[in-house]
């Protein structure tokens, strides 16, 4: 079982989260503002809960909330992601979460084929980094706005909130996971 955070989920007791059954962690480390400016930002809780998931033995991967339209700024997200978890030993890949806000967003009218090239830049510069890179999506995000196709060589975090699991492609569950536990 494991849990992705941010500030916003405010103190959080690691050993007690362990001992409920958390496994692993992504912690936010940042993300760019879905405003017309499009400013980066640091999450202000990561590196205490980078401190404090690894202190309690918990297996750790890293995530940016992305808000690029361009290569540019991908791959300027890539280095910003780069910079705050310098001095991280990450267990679990470092995710490019970009996420459909509102029809006001600066991001509201992104192209398929722009979406997927910031993906693919943003995963191929923390892959070139020696990290391993993963790509997080919704259902509707996974068949409107990217080709997914073009972007299987890395693992998918699919985000989907209905039990039974209900999704039109076939889906490795947690294979990375699996493997870390010598599965």
């Amino acid at each position: 079982m494991g849990v992705d955070v941010s500030e916003f989920h405010g103190t959080i007791n690691w050993e007690k989260a362990k001992n409920a059954g958390v496994e692993f962690v992504f912690i936010r480390v940042g993300g760019r503002g879905w405003g017309q400016e499009g400013r980066l930002y640091p999450d202000s809780k990561a590196q205490e809960y980078y401190e404090g998931a690894k202190a309690a033995g918990l297996q750790v991967g890293a995530y940016f909330f992305s808000q690029a339209v361009t290569v540019t700024e991908a791959l300027e997200e890539a280095s910003y992601t780069l910079d705050l978890i310098e001095g991280w030993k990450l267990d679990l890949p470092v995710v490019y979460d970009w996420e459909y806000v509102n029809a006001s967003a600066r991001t509201a009218k992104v192209r398929v084929r722009d979406l997927t090239d910031c993906t693919l830049a943003f995963c191929d510069a923390i892959q070139d980094a020696g990290l391993e890179a993963m790509v997080y999506f919704n259902v509707s995000q996974g068949r409107d706005l990217l080709h997914l196709e073009e972007l299987t060589i890395y693992p998918f975090w699919l985000a989907m909130y209905e039990s039974p699991m209900n999704y039109q492609y076939e889906v490795e569950y947690f294979k990375w996971v699996e493997q870390m536990k010598g599965v």
